[in-house]
């Protein structure tokens, strides 16, 4: 697969090919659109993940480990 890229506008839903790339293009295509965010749209807030780390004090537990763990 061969990829072009060129810049055009749309117009009622179409969009028009470069003169200079038609000849090389075959009668199937796969159309990826990439549009500029003009600011209009909502962006999506990202929340950080953060990892933290815990300590427990396990002398005093009534349990032993492998108790703990059986299912």
């Amino acid at each position: 697969m061969q990829a072009i890229e060129f810049i055009t506008q749309a117009k009622n839903g179409t969009i028009t090919i470069p003169t200079e790339y038609l000849d090389r293009l075959g009668t199937e295509l796969k159309v990826i659109i990439l549009f500029e965010n003009k600011g209009n749209e909502p962006k999506i807030a990202h929340k950080k993940r953060t990892l933290t780390s815990l300590n427990i004090d396990t002398k005093d537990l009534p349990l032993t480990r492998d108790e703990t763990n059986e299912r």
